[in-house]
């Protein structure tokens, strides 16, 4: 019994200490989480399940993978929501295979039709782009469009088939 007489003061002292001093929550950023009612959102990867929500034209069949070959003049397309500063990123592959017959390769982007940048291979290989995208090309809270036309295309001297260049996974981010 002694022993819990002295625990109370104790406890008493050491519930007395001074709250931390108080900060205001940080501003808050635009969330990217939006989504339209049939799923899209603002960015893909091609191994999700709904990959091919976000796809218009020029795209190959699935393989099962985690990405697909866009053909020679493919579009995709997101829901971006308001943000004052958005980046259109992608990461993508260009295979040696193709590579040795074509050389370099120059991605031309476009959002909503407008000339966003033109980005020079010189490599064969895992790549990824990065560009600020102007607010006036954006159309807030709303689905936008964008066209990647990869100049050369390797074209299959068997079938004719034109391939540009393997996609993982393209959108915007802040």
């Amino acid at each position: 019994m002694p022993r819990r007489l002295i625990l109370v003061p104790l406890l008493a002292c050491t519930a007395c200490n001074r709250l931390p001093d108080s900060y205001p929550p940080p501003a808050q950023r635009p969330s990217l989480a939006s989504t339209t009612s049939d799923g899209l959102s603002y960015f893909v990867s091609m191994g999700d399940q709904d990959a091919q929500h976000y796809l218009v034209r020029d795209f190959a069949p699935a393989a099962g993978g985690a990405s697909r070959w866009a053909l020679d003049h493919p579009v995709l397309r997101f829901f971006v929501p308001a943000a004052p500063r958005l980046r259109f990123t992608m990461d993508f592959a260009l295979p040696e295979r193709t590579f040795r017959d074509t050389g370099p390769v120059t991605l031309t982007f476009r959002i909503n039709g407008e000339l966003l940048d033109r980005y020079r291979c010189q490599t064969a290989g895992q790549h990824h782009y990065d560009h600020p995208v102007p607010p006036s090309m954006l159309r807030a809270n709303a689905v936008n469009f964008v066209a990647i036309d990869p100049d050369p295309v390797w074209v299959s001297k068997a079938d004719g088939g034109r391939i540009g260049f393997v996609l993982a996974s393209a959108g915007f981010t802040d």
